[in-house]
């Protein structure tokens, strides 16, 4: 099992990861700052982030969210985590399977979303508000 540990600041669980295309045969990726959220049902990714992979858009679904109930694009792609590297290897990323995500505004801390059709592939530990672990694989 991989495991990756970060930083916790100004009490936001906010994660590095890689977004990539659906497609295996596509090795493209963008580097993203995701906010880690346990009430979110699915992931998600900012307009930016998905014009820059060429991300189709696969229709609108309706989010309930702070800002009351939208519907905004979805998006089938990738969530990758980068991990620690051992000794002179390069180490390659973890990528979880594709997911049927959903448009966020930008403007945020963050450009992605890491909802609970990631998560509960993984064990999330949150220590005194200031460090996280995420253990996959």
């Amino acid at each position: 099992m991989s495991e990756i540990s970060w930083r916790i600041v100004d009490r936001r669980p906010l994660l590095p990861v890689l977004i990539l295309s659906p497609d295996v045969n596509d090795l493209r990726t963008v580097d993203a700052v995701a906010l880690v959220d346990t009430g979110a049902t699915a992931s998600a990714v900012t307009r930016d982030l998905a014009e820059r992979l060429a991300l189709p858009v696969i229709g609108k679904r309706l989010v309930a969210s702070a800002h009351g109930d939208q519907h905004v694009d979805r998006y089938i792609f990738r969530i990758g985590i980068r991990l620690p590297r051992e000794g002179e290897m390069p180490a390659f990323p973890f990528v979880f399977e594709a997911v049927e995500g959903f448009r966020i505004r930008s403007g945020f801390a963050f450009d992605a979303l890491l909802g609970m059709d990631v998560l509960s592939q993984c064990d999330l530990t949150i220590s005194g508000g200031q460090t996280g672990i995420l253990r996959f694989g």
